[in-house]
């Protein structure tokens, strides 16, 4: 009996555990913080012109964050999937509303500031610099995809290069669902 009193005190109070809760960074912030530009997430293709102008050398294809995107959003779309298979009514349009590059660019990438973090063309005005989403009526995309794409793209680079479990990814993925309330 006293073991589990024990495991009971050291516990943290309500207080320290908001507080813990409210500085700890998620992996996804502890990404974007350790990199800071340098790496392959957080380049996109048109970084390629400013890359080749600043270094004199060409910038592969494979070096900006494209193909990683692809990654990281089969891992988004199954991370969805098993947060809300046996939690929502209908999964196809529960997982739908959070996996729009709508939803990455408004909430999760403006939560974390990521264009601050992001390497692409500044100067090019057709780019634009913000989070206000907006969509092309002829061919339904939006320029703001860039910004989508890298929230993909570092989500993927999390499990497949810096080695975070499923379930570290389910949770942050998790946690981005609540950024709309």
């Amino acid at each position: 009996m006293k073991a589990s009193t024990a495991a009971y005190s050291s516990a943290p109070s309500p207080t320290e555990f908001l507080s813990h809760n409210l500085t700890t960074m998620d992996i996804f912030e502890d990404y974007l913080e350790k990199h800071n530009k340098n790496c392959r997430a957080l380049t996109c293709k048109s970084y390629k012109k400013v890359y080749q102008k600043e270094s004199c050398k060409k910038l592969a294809d494979i070096e900006t964050n494209y193909e990683l995107a692809t990654y990281g959003d089969a891992l988004f779309n199954l991370a969805l999937c098993h947060i809300f298979l046996d939690n929502c009514k209908n999964l196809s349009k529960t997982k739908e509303e959070y996996s729009k590059d709508k939803y990455l660019v408004k909430f999760v990438a403006k939560h974390y500031k990521l264009l601050d973090y992001m390497n692409f063309d500044k100067d090019d005005k057709l780019i634009p610099n913000n989070y206000g989403y907006i969509k092309k009526e002829k061919d339904n995309d939006s320029p703001h995809k860039y910004i989508a794409t890298t929230v993909e793209a570092v989500l993927g680079t999390l499990f497949k290069d810096e080695n975070k479990s499923f379930e570290e990814i389910c949770a942050l993925v998790k946690s981005w669902t609540k950024l709309k309330k």
